[in-house]
């Protein structure tokens, strides 16, 4: 299988419109999104796939086309999907409608390859000049971008986001086009400078970006490649060589080197694992709902994370792994026919390849494969259309065989399903800008905006923001602030105060009854009200989930203070090992200080007891400082401990 060099013509068209879908985050209006290539790739593909599909309407010879077992189980996977809401009790409808729309739409192009596949008329290099087209504009902007921030990139590649908007999706669409440019080029499908500089500009793009997972799954895909019978030509080789020498200096490099070997990654992932595997444990033939694990998994606590993710500053979307992803929100069926999926394509790969283990094509695509499930087990491809669709295509141009239906349903049923993925990222990018205005009036404190913003923006397509706050628990921000502003500074807030804030939380909580942000703002309501018995509920609630959370820490506190729990407030003042920002928290120096005056005399913690017997002689500072005294020497003894 050696490759050889020509310079055929380009076909200028197909490389234009590959440049054209890569760029699209970085197009007007979608370039403001907070995740620029995220809906936009899915409308774009969507787009794409229809005009296609309505050329083939009268352009496709045959009466009839066959649905290949890896199309008919992705259908299936597809209707599961959207049987959810008879299957399962769905919290946020819209992100629902967003999991399923993605995998129909999948579903609409894999079917597309397979017309192409059973098309004799249809030319290949087109859909490859695509892709050199649409690795040559993310490589291109990748390498320049990275050059620019210089020795800072390569301290923090995450500092270069790439057209994708995140290094890792930017590195993970490149590393799919690689064996595709390597294959065309053998078939002398573009002019060999033209394949070799946009390979290489790849290659080192992937290699910039520091994705363990495509460094992986690429060098496996390699491995296998060679393996299998790939004889690179004499400047891809050279190529290879220059690539092994970078990955060699990136990984002699102290910071890459630490990254790499870095294991926290790996560990934040066991917790999404494990909190997954307890989602599919309470629903285990339905899972809990395509779109869904957003909103369970702080339910299953989120101590061991970050502070952002423990205080609901930032949110989890999703489990790092794919098959896990899909078992956890559609269950033991979901997982059947993904798992079946995956099975129908390795064993057609490798049929195919023992036939003609000479055609380079097998070897690539068996390459392909195997990518893709590594970088499935550790990231989440299926959520990214700048992967997954041509992927999915591709897929499609390898299945053979099947259920032979006519030609006006084959093509109707994949119209409507690439139109209903394109109608759900047309909404999904109008809930992203009216989200953007929600943050914006958030970030002014604008309360009436905020309000106004937020009601005007929730819908049954925009119920979550992409960091999973429920858009109305802005809407009761919102209102908690204007009505407090009006009331004025010295204002004394009971029951009657609040109602429309306390109404827009309890509906946020109905989409997301495990929200840190909502929670510790509805208990926080409940005490300015001096409803201390349901701000210590929610309070505890709160704390369940996130028990370093710093706020619900000193505010439960000061809560049980004002039930006359003194003793129960300073036992959970001895817990609450905080920042030094909280510890200069006025609330929490006046719970401190509280807890200990009124605590009773006879109690029975050890530690307590000497600041009963001292109390007197202390001012409440020198008390104070007693108490953080204690706490840091507790602290001390705990780390010697472990």
């Amino acid at each position: 299988m050696k490759e050889s060099s020509s310079a055929p013509p380009v076909n200028y068209w197909a490389l234009g419109l590959g440049a054209l879908v890569a760029a699209l985050p970085s197009l007007g209006t979608f370039a403001t999104l907070g995740d620029p290539g995220h809906w936009p790739l899915q409308l774009g593909f969507a787009v794409l796939g229809i005009a296609l599909l309505i050329t083939a309407w009268s352009s496709a010879p045959a009466s009839s086309y066959k649905l290949s077992w890896p199309a008919l189980l992705w259908l299936g996977l597809a209707l599961w999907a959207w049987l959810a809401p008879w299957t399962t009790d769905l919290y946020s409808v819209a992100e629902w409608k967003y999991s399923a729309g993605r995998f129909a739409g999948y579903a609409g192009l894999l079917l597309l390859g397979g017309l192409w596949a059973q098309d004799a008329s249809w030319n290949s290099a087109k859909f490859s000049t695509f892709i050199l087209g649409f690795g040559a504009m993310l490589s291109i902007h990748y390498v320049f971008t990275f050059l620019a921030k210089g020795a800072d990139a390569l301290e923090d590649p995450y500092l270069v986001p790439g057209l994708m908007g995140h290094k890792n999706f930017t590195a993970s669409a490149i590393a799919l086009t690689l064996p595709i440019l390597v294959l065309g080029r053998s078939r002398q499908q573009w002019p060999s400078w033209l394949a070799d500089a946009t390979l290489w500009l790849g290659v080192l793009a992937v290699l910039l970006a520091q994705t363990r997972s495509i460094w992986l799954g690429g060098a496996l895909a390699l491995g296998v490649g060679v393996a299998l019978g790939w004889r690179p030509a004499k400047s891809v080789r050279y190529g290879l060589l220059g690539g092994v020498a970078v990955a060699g200096l990136l990984a002699m490099s102290a910071p890459v080197q630490k990254r790499l070997m870095d294991p926290a990654n790996l560990q934040i992932r066991q917790i999404f694992w494990d909190h997954s595997f307890q989602m599919q444990a309470e629903l285990p033939l339905t899972g809990v709902g395509p779109g869904q694990w957003r909103i369970y998994f702080p339910k299953y606590g989120l101590e061991g994370m970050n502070p952002s993710v423990a205080e609901g500053v930032t949110s989890e979307v999703r489990p790092h792994n794919d098959f896990i992803w899909v078992l956890s929100e559609m269950g033991y069926v979901g997982l059947a026919l993904f798992l079946a999926f995956f099975i129908t394509v390795v064993v057609s790969a490798v049929r195919d390849y023992r036939k003609d283990p000479s055609d380079l094509g097998h070897v690539t695509w068996i390459s392909i494969v195997l990518l893709a499930s590594v970088y499935a087990f550790f990231e989440f491809p299926l959520e990214r259309a700048a992967f997954w669709a041509p992927f999915i295509v591709m897929v499609g141009l390898h299945s053979r065989g099947g259920i032979a239906v006519p030609k006006r349903m084959y093509l109707g049923v994949a119209l409507v399903l690439v139109g209903l993925s394109g109608r759900i990222a047309w909404a999904a990018i109008h809930a992203d800008q009216a989200n953007q205005v929600v943050l914006e009036q958030n970030s002014q404190q604008d309360a009436r905006g905020i309000v106004q913003s937020a009601t005007d923006a929730v819908s049954s397509w925009n119920e979550l923001d992409r960091f999973s706050n429920p858009i109305l628990y802005f809407a009761g921000m919102g209102s908690l602030f204007g009505e407090a502003q009006s009331l004025g500074a010295n204002a004394t807030f009971g029951p009657q105060n609040f109602k429309a804030a306390e109404k827009y939380f309890d509906d946020a909580l109905s989409l997301h009854p495990y929200h840190v942000v909502t929670m510790y703002q509805k208990a926080n309501m409940h005490r300015y009200r001096g409803e201390f018995a349901q701000a210590q509920s929610m309070y505890k609630q709160l704390l369940a989930i996130s028990p370093r959370h710093p706020g619900a820490q000193i505010h439960y506190a000061t809560t049980l203070n004002a039930l006359g729990d003194f003793e129960g407030a300073a036992r959970v003042l001895i817990g609450a090992f905080l920042t030094s920002e909280d510890y200069r928290n006025p609330d929490y120096q006046r719970g401190v200080v509280e807890a200990l005056r009124n605590m009773p005399a006879n109690t029975t913690h050890r530690g307590l007891q000497s600041f009963v017997a001292n109390r007197e002689q202390l001012d409440d500072p020198s008390l104070f400082q007693a108490f953080q005294a204690f706490k840091q020497q507790r602290w001390q003894q705990a780390q010697a401990a472990h």
